[in-house]
């Protein structure tokens, strides 16, 4: 008869696992707290941790501007695969007698003092991380950007974990001899907002191992980049798939960039809802009607899983030009006539010069729209002609 760790590793498989590993609560004792699987599951002893592997031919669209949505749509797939992989696993773990919790793939943060919601947190931390137990279940390492590094695939995986009370075999995490990361620091070149300092190092020990990676900015400022608050980058000359711009330098300090964060998320419209993807991001998956935006992770779409090609995905990014937004809620390429439009959410948002005159025909509310999109297009609908005249140049 199959051991639990084989039947447990064969089934995640089944169900489109690219990459499965198993950890320990001892094995990960001497790592930060979010690496603590007793926070979730009291009893826990074990981890089931496992990936699945991005489409790479849409990533190539994605980070060279030929296509925003497939990549976003690719993403929930994934997603709802792993909560899908992690809620069978589950299932199996309670009908043999083991407590087991499928943890969340996102927005499953700690409580921070001070906090009342995710609008004032700054800084983020897990309930349980799973990089930190895919790490140390021998699944991958970390690349100097911090995010996990696999040698079948490099950053380009989502990733999931099941906690379970069943004591189990614990695989090895990857040797330093074999550590998928080259130092090539190309995540630190395609960060508009520059999180991923190329100089600066940190350590981080897990299981054992001890990773050097960047000495980070603070999380709120890759918070302002991924959600989309600030898409340019330094150079002015690309960014991300977000339209918006603060047109302000990020702050230096901790401390005025966190309060400049949570400024931008009490004008966000998605953080005002009751019910939105972060405050019930599991239900959000499994919505038809739920869209799942991305307009960055370029630090873990750069990375490939040979040196070659992340050299060529680092051109691609930085030759991409910069995003716009559609009256259709859609994001294109900038072209020369893209003009610059305040909003009344902190932010100015970029738009094709001809969108601001044209006749909207969708529905403000259709499905599939991110909600900061469709309130700044209703704002600029509702204020054609003064938006038009206060337009300038992106």
């Amino acid at each position: 008869m199959d051991s639990i760790e084989t039947r447990v590793k064969s089934l995640a498989k089944s169900l489109g696992a690219n990459l499965v590993g198993i950890t320990t609560t001892e094995a990960l004792a001497d790592g930060p707290p979010s690496a603590d699987p007793r926070y979730l599951l009291p009893s826990a002893n074990s981890a089931i941790c496992f990936a699945v592997s991005l489409d790479g031919d849409i990533v190539q669209e994605f980070i060279s501007k030929k296509n925003w949505r497939p990549h976003c749509e690719n993403r929930k797939t994934l997603v709802k695969k792993l909560y899908s992989i992690g809620e069978t696993l589950t299932e199996q773990l309670r009908s043999e007698g083991y407590e087991a919790v499928n943890v969340d793939i996102n927005a499953n943060y700690r409580p921070e003092k001070g906090a009342k919601d995710v609008t004032e947190m700054t800084e983020f931390h897990p309930d349980f991380s799973h990089r930190y137990g895919a790490l140390a279940a021998g699944i991958g390492r970390l690349g100097w950007s911090g995010n996990l590094l696999t040698a079948e695939y490099g950053a380009l995986v989502e990733l999931g974990s099941v906690l379970t009370s069943a004591a189990l075999r614990s695989d090895k995490p990857i040797p330093d001899k074999d550590h998928p990361c080259d130092n090539c620091k190309m995540c630190s070149l395609v960060c508009p907002v520059e999180m991923i300092q190329p100089k600066a190092s940190t350590q981080v020990t897990v299981a054992g191992i001890t990773e050097t990676i960047s000495c980070k900015r603070p999380n709120t400022c890759c918070w302002i980049g991924c959600t989309g608050y600030e898409g340019l980058s330094a150079s002015k000359t690309w960014s991300n798939w977000s339209p918006y711009r603060l047109g302000q330098s990020l702050p230096t300090e901790k401390k005025e960039l966190d309060a400049l964060c949570v400024s931008l998320q009490k004008k966000d419209p998605q953080m005002q809802d009751e019910v939105s993807s972060l405050s019930d991001y599991r239900n959000a998956v499994f919505d038809p009607d739920w869209f799942y935006y991305t307009v960055c992770g370029f630090c873990r779409s750069v990375c490939a899983s040979s040196h070659e090609k992340r050299v060529a995905n680092r051109k691609l990014i930085i030759n991409s030009g910069t995003a716009a937004l559609m009256l259709d809620g859609s994001h294109v390429k900038a072209d020369d006539n893209a003009v610059r439009v305040r909003t009344p959410f902190g932010l100015d948002v970029v738009m094709p010069r001809d969108e601001l005159s044209k006749k909207r025909t969708e529905n403000p509310n259709r499905s599939g729209q991110f909600p900061l999109d469709r309130e700044v297009i209703e704002h600029l609908c509702q204020h054609r002609n003064s938006a038009e005249a206060k337009s300038r140049f992106a």
